[in-house]
């Protein structure tokens, strides 16, 4: 009795040594990675776009002749939304909540990590938390709409593939297109007038926004603009303001407000939320000009720039194959070639050499100042519109991207074929392993001394199972190949037709690759930085403006 209740004794013994030593390496990693230690900051990722959707409108007498209206009054006011960039939201909806962890959590996961990769560019996040919205809303801080999480990207949607809905749908609607408003509407049309009743759904609010408008039929379209400024100053969410901008002397210029583009001088009567903003206006051979402007609430905006010429300082020789070709820079006409010494304005640019029945021809231009550039350009027959969209074709409509894609791939169908051989190959040793019974020094040995009579006889039978096996394996490691990562001997690369196949197929996706880089493509633009105070651009002696930063260009390389 005494024995049999040791032993259990003995056995509970071992089992909680068993079970610690399970343990113990869970407080290992407990205290490798300092779990207890560790403290996060949460942070709040709010909403970033919301979608608009607009409907074909319902016909309230449904005549056959008043038909395309359905789909031609909500383009209508497609239109006079569209460049509509920002809504304003004054309680945005949190799209993620991380939550704070720890005992004192100072600083958020990405602050960690900033904090740690030295030489890095850092990601700052201007908004974390409810907080930091609540001092937005107070006027505690101040943020461009491109940072503000109030300002939400606006995103409009046409869709006219189905009937005319009636505004009891607008909720299935909503949710089976994932709009976040709707616009429909009903209008109502004789051959005099046009009654329009538009429908404004907020599908997170609730909400529905009704509007009315009425005007004569012949001018139905041109006269629809009353209507979207309604509808566009209630999707704003915000007071408005007019802004007036006039460039004297240098008119067409482009204005843009906080990075929306506005339209060109003169600008008059435009309607845009108040509050701090950065203006930027741009004409193509001048400094462009930027400031900090403030609009206020119940006064008009008036500014009247002057912008600032660039002297051309520099010149251009350009040279063709093909006489009388029009040459530009960016969009200005500088004339036909040859030309010979043209001034143009210093920095980088984008050269264009075109004539009728040739493919346009495109050049980077770094102009400096007292310097001569020289192009010589060979057109090549055909038509652009052409050459450039299918420039990457290989066969049929195949580009160099495509190809080097398949060859990645063809990769991959040659590395399991490397892997199907060796299988093969080691399974036809298995395969034979059982049907071999010396498979040492010591049992061929003893075979031998055994009964020598026997023992010429069990070695052929043997051999002949052995070697047509490493035979059948030798084929397929032929065939298979070896890897350095695999070859134990000398880590070398041992040829067989998949190894090759591996090989060629990613020389050939190296090579489509390169054959893919487009560097006749660019885009050339202007990036001014270090604004001085009052947005005037100081001159140097001779009277050429020194903006630190006034153009550049990039390589749409197509992958």
């Amino acid at each position: 009795m005494k024995n049999k209740f040791g032993m259990k004794r003995l056995v509970s013994f071992l089992l909680l040594v068993a079970f610690f030593c399970q343990i113990f390496p869970l407080f290992a990693v407990d205290q490798y990675y300092r779990f207890p230690e560790q403290s996060v900051k949460g942070f709040v990722d709010f909403e970033k776009k919301r979608k608009l959707c607009l409907f074909p409108f319902r016909s309230s007498h449904k005549e056959e002749k008043f038909s395309y209206l359905s789909k031609g009054l909500p383009s209508v006011l497609f239109s006079d939304l569209r460049n509509l960039e920002y809504i304003y939201i004054e309680h945005p909806h949190p799209q993620i909540v991380y939550h704070s962890f720890g005992k004192n959590p100072e600083k958020t996961l990405q602050e960690k990590l900033d904090a740690e990769s030295s030489g890095k560019k850092k990601k700052k996040r201007d908004i974390q938390n409810l907080d930091d919205l609540a001092d937005l809303r107070a006027g505690r801080k101040n943020l461009k709409p491109e940072k503000d999480p109030r300002y939400i990207k606006l995103e409009l949607k046409q869709i006219f593939e189905i009937k005319p809905p009636f505004f009891e749908d607008v909720y299935s609607l909503a949710s089976k297109y994932e709009c976040d408003f709707t616009l429909t509407g009903e209008f109502t049309a004789t051959d005099l007038d046009l009654k329009l009743d538009a429908e404004l759904f907020d599908e997170y609010e609730g909400k529905t926004l009704k509007f009315s408008h009425q005007t004569s039929f012949v001018r139905a379209y041109q006269e629809m603009a009353p209507l979207g400024e309604k509808i566009r100053k209630s999707l704003q969410g915000k007071e408005t303001t007019t802004v007036q901008i006039e460039t004297s002397g240098a008119e067409s210029s482009l204005v843009y407000i906080d990075g929306v583009y506005l339209g060109k001088t003169p600008l008059l009567d435009k309607k845009f939320p108040i509050g701090k903003r950065e203006l930027f206006v741009f004409l193509e051979g001048h400094a462009p000009y930027k400031q900090t402007i403030h609009l206020e609430s119940g006064k008009s905006f008036y500014l009247d720039i002057k912008l600032n010429q660039i002297k051309n300082t520099a010149s251009l020789s350009v040279t063709s194959e093909e006489e009388d070709a029009d040459v530009y820079l960016g969009v200005q006409f500088l004339g036909k070639t040859p030309l010979e010494n043209v001034a143009i304005p210093t920095g980088m640019n984008r050269l264009r050499v075109s004539k009728e029945g040739f493919v346009d021809s495109f050049r980077p231009v770094d102009a400096k100042e007292g310097e001569l550039s020289r192009f010589h350009v060979t057109l090549r027959p055909g038509k652009s519109s052409i050459y450039y969209p299918n420039k990457q074709n290989v066969f049929l409509d195949h580009t160099y991207k495509d190809f080097a894609t398949y060859s990645m791939y063809g990769s991959l169908l040659f590395y399991a074929g490397y892997l199907y051989f060796n299988y093969a190959g080691n399974k036809a040793i298995e395969a034979a392993r059982p049907q071999v019974t010396w498979v040492n020094t010591a049992a061929f040995q003893a075979a031998l001394s055994g009964n020598p009579d026997q023992f010429w006889m069990w070695y052929a039978y043997q051999k002949s199972i052995i070697d047509p096996a490493e035979s059948k394996r030798d084929h397929y490691k032929d065939l298979a190949g070896t890897l350095p990562m695999e070859n134990r001997r000398n880590r070398q690369l041992v040829g067989g037709v998949m190894v090759v196949g591996i090989g060629l197929m990613f020389v050939s996706a190296i090579t489509f690759f390169a054959l893919g880089l487009d560097e006749e493509s660019f885009d050339i633009g202007f990036l001014p930085s270090k604004q001085p105070a009052g947005g005037v651009y100081s001159s140097n002696a001779n009277g050429v403006f020194m903006p630190d930063s006034y153009s550049y260009f990039q390589y749409n390389l197509r992958f």
